[in-house]
């Protein structure tokens, strides 16, 4: 008769509390790659999670409509401002050219007076509203250091040289503005004419972001004004993706990098095996013991899988708690490198994955040296021999390639 649960679990804690040293190769193992993929997915999510909170900030308004080659028409700008405020911008790929002669790739970028409609345009002279001044520039901190320009100093773009208002501190929507092959420069879009930049074949995008009501849906209303226009050829983009070259991106990479994570889990998981082999190899005297007095081999396994099972939960429970705080760490040593800097915050579905990962981990690599005790006779144990060691039953290899299943379909649905 197989003693309780009760039983076996205090029979298996003091053993535990004995020699719980000898499963530090189990624990270690799992913990590191536990905190692996639960830092990985807690930073992703993260990331992705603050994305969508600032979206209206990122892409500066509630709905936007980009148009390749082209600015609105009256009849489409009217439209615009009857769904909600709209702020318009041009942005093109242009020469900044020093006084001295020297000349570095730009990305030019005009704005009108209601620009920006959420966030806050700062420059290391203060804040800003609208665009600026007529005949003036600002101008992004590479730009200056490179070409060694300072406030109230000039610098021409096409045909027009401005008079450098102000060095950029915090661009509200950069991030939104996407992929960039030089230092950004704001010019007022009542100026743009002037420099002669826009000639047929130019390459250039505009803009037009909307405020809209709270109660209004953005989706939709970007929906009505594309079947108002069917023509227009504009990418209509809403608060909720507001940077989605960004979101692609840090989505793919976490994808990446929790498969880099989870093949090193699987590696790990020999060091599992041999942590546990190890472990019952220093217990032959205790597994003998309690076979001579009169355990049979179903209890002995339940008793040392509840010690390695203990040994597992903690090392995963501490694999997770290091996990869901590290993107805040990562944010504080390394928040200038990453696009947005992720707070402190509970993901459950990064972790739940993670820990279903180590406790599979642990079972596929755990049951083959944990059911060979079972085939070990006491007169066998006391003599150290292992003999049938090398055979692995048919339902422990049916259970272990269950967990390899598992993973395998875990990896693909997530």
């Amino acid at each position: 008769m197989t003693p309780a649960l009760a039983t076996l679990w205090r029979i298996a804690r003091r053993d535990l509390a004995a020699r719980i040293r000898g499963l530090r190769l189990l624990a270690v193992c799992l913990f590191l790659g536990v905190a692996t993929l639960a830092a990985i997915g807690s930073l992703t999510s993260g990331i992705t999670a603050e994305l969508e909170a600032r979206g209206q900030t990122i892409l500066g308004g509630d709905l936007q409509l980009a148009l390749p080659q082209r600015q609105a028409s009256a009849e489409e700008i009217a439209a615009f401002r009857l769904a909600g405020a709209t702020s318009a911008t041009v942005r093109m790929r242009a020469m900044a050219n020093a006084p001295d002669g020297e000349a570095l790739l730009a990305e030019l970028k005009a704005v009108d007076d209601a620009y920006p409609l959420y966030g806050t345009m700062r420059l290391a002279s203060g804040e800003r509203r609208g665009a600026p001044p007529p005949g003036t520039v600002w101008i992004g901190a590479d730009l200056a250091s490179r070409l060694g320009l300072e406030p109230q100093s000039s610098v021409k773009f096409g045909e027009k040289a401005f008079r450098i208002d102000g060095i950029i501190a915090d661009e509200p929507d950069r991030l939104g503005e996407g992929f960039t092959l030089g230092p950004v420069a704001i010019i007022g879009i009542d100026d743009l004419p002037a420099t002669q930049l826009i000639q047929p074949g130019s390459l250039y995008e505009s803009k037009y972001r909307i405020r809209l009501p709270a109660d209004a849906d953005p989706a939709a209303v970007g929906k009505s004004l594309t079947a108002a226009f069917p023509d227009a050829g504009w990418d209509v983009t809403d608060r909720s993706n507001g940077a989605p070259g960004t979101r692609r991106f840090i989505e793919r990479m976490g994808q990446f990098l929790s498969l880099v994570g989870l093949a090193a889990l699987v590696i790990a998981g020999i060091g599992v095996g041999n942590g546990v082999a190890s472990y019952l190899a220093g217990k032959r005297p205790g597994l003998a013991t309690l076979k001579v007095l009169g355990a049979d081999s179903a209890t002995v396994a339940r008793i040392y899988g509840l010690q390695i099972l203990t040994v597992a939960a903690l090392a995963i429970v501490a694999g997770l708690a290091a996990g869901a705080v590290a993107p805040a760490a990562i944010g504080a040593i390394a928040g200038d490198v990453l696009p947005v800097r992720p707070g402190f915050a509970l993901y459950p579905l990064p972790l739940a994955v993670s820990a279903a990962y180590g406790l599979l981990i642990a079972v596929a690599f755990a049951l083959p040296p944990l059911a060979a005790t079972r085939r070990v006779p006491a007169a066998g144990l006391y003599r150290a021999t292992v003999s049938g060691a090398g055979r692995i039953e048919a339902r422990v290899l049916a259970a272990v390639g269950v967990a390899f299943a598992a993973i395998v379909a875990l990896a693909v649905a997530t």
